[in-house]
C-alpha cells in the first residue's frame, strides 16, 4: 500500500479556493434564477425570449448541478483530516497492515 502524504499549505489553499469557488457559483446561480424570473415577468415575446429562456434555465440546471457538485467537494476537503484518521484506525486496514 502506497503512503499518503498530504501538504498542510496546499490542502489550506485547496479549502480556500473551494470555498471560493462554491460562493461564486452560489452567486451567479442567484444571478440566473433573478434573470430567469426577470424574463418571466418582462413584456417580452416571441421566439427570441423563448430561446433566451430555454438557454438561460440551461445554465440554471448546470449552475445547480455545480453548486451540488462545489458543496461536496467542500465538505471533502474541510473533513479530509478526519477521513484520514478514520482510514488508519479501521479494523480492516490494521489487519491488512498486520500481515
Amino acid at each position: 500500500m502506497g503512503e499518503v502524504r498530504i501538504d498542510g499549505n496546499r490542502l489550506n489553499e485547496a479549502r480556500a479556493a473551494a470555498r471560493t469557488l462554491e460562493s461564486t457559483i452560489d452567486s451567479t446561480y442567484e444571478q440566473c434564477e433573478q434573470l430567469i424570473s426577470f424574463v418571466h415577468s418582462a413584456k417580452w415575446s416571441g421566439k427570441s425570449r423563448d430561446s433566451f429562456l430555454s438557454y438561460l434555465e440551461i445554465i440554471s440546471q448546470y449552475h445547480k448541478d455545480l453548486k451540488s457538485a462545489s458543496a461536496l467537494q467542500t465538505k471533502a476537503l474541510d473533513n479530509l483530516d478526519r477521513y484520514i484518521d478514520d482510514f488508519r484506525n479501521d479494523s480492516s486496514v490494521k489487519e491488512v497492515r498486520s500481515l
